[in-house]
């Protein structure tokens, strides 16, 4: 009987020695993992590395069409808006992405009534302006200039004449410019409003499922806060045609289609889109 429980306490105590060692070499490898971890990151390889792949993840899945963005920058899923507060209003639905992984949205409002390009008694209205000429590869993609964030800024330095009095030589690049003052947006979304290119309106077509249940969840809540959808308008974008200097990109969004008509057509909306 002595015997046994002799063997049973040397047991017991081989155990905990036994358990104890491995506590140890846990402890060890752990504290060795984590010093691994620190000089990689200092010397800039793999966890370094890794490290800034996920902060690019975050940045690029920051982002999703139909987020509503508010004043302050924040964002909100059109589920989860209940209620809006005027301190804090929505100014744009994410509409898509870049080919360089920029995210852009359309803002909350169109032009209360459809708007010319150009004039037809003013020089823009033929004036070919080539850095914001597109054209068209396929019935939705685009080659050309595809970014309308410098088309304006083009426009005035080709010195079309008339440019300095937008509002009425231009009023769809008007409404774009002057978009922040008439929908009282301040401090990061008081400027860097503009026209989309056509490749960029065509952008926002494909997405308007998604973004025209944003824009009702915030008509519902307030008629005056935003549009009720993007509707079956037509919409100008900044892109000159190809096919002639008096003629300019347009999407029809009750079926998408994109095609070209003159400058001072008068049966064509506007929205305006900024980078985020």
């Amino acid at each position: 009987m002595i015997l046994s429980r002799r063997l049973d306490y040397m047991a017991r105590k081989f155990s905990i020695f036994f358990l104890a060692m491995l506590l140890a070499l846990s402890l060890t490898a752990c504290g060795n993992e984590k010093g691994s971890d620190v000089s990689e990151e200092q010397n800039g390889n793999s966890f370094s590395t890794a490290n800034e792949d996920s902060n690019q993840a975050a940045v690029t899945t920051q982002y999703t069409v139909g987020d509503i963005v508010l004043a302050d920058g924040s964002i909100v899923k059109a589920e989860s808006l209940t209620a809006l507060d005027s301190g804090n209003a929505p100014v744009a639905v994410i509409a898509g992405f870049q080919d360089n992984g920029a995210t852009f949205g359309v803002g909350v409002h169109r032009s209360d009534q459809p708007l010319p390009w150009a004039l037809d008694n003013t020089v823009g209205y033929g004036a070919k302006f080539a850095e914001t000429v597109c054209t068209q590869n396929t019935d939705k993609t685009f080659g050309g200039d595809t970014d309308g964030s410098d088309n304006w800024s083009a426009m005035c330095a080709a010195g079309s004449g008339g440019t300095a009095i937008a509002e009425n030589n231009y009023p769809a690049f008007h409404f774009a410019n002057t978009y922040a003052e008439t929908y009282g947006l301040t401090d990061d979304y008081a400027s860097g409003w503009f026209l989309p290119s056509i490749a960029e309106l065509s952008t926002v077509y494909e997405n308007r499922e998604a973004i025209n249940s944003a824009l009702a969840k915030i008509y519902e809540l307030d008629h005056s806060a935003a549009m009720n959808g993007l509707t079956t308008n037509w919409y100008w974008s900044s892109s000159q045609a190809d096919s002639a200097d008096d003629y300019a990109w347009f999407v029809h969004f009750f079926n998408g289609y994109a095609g070209e008509c003159p400058k001072n057509f008068t049966n064509v909306h506007v929205i305006a889109i900024r980078d985020f």
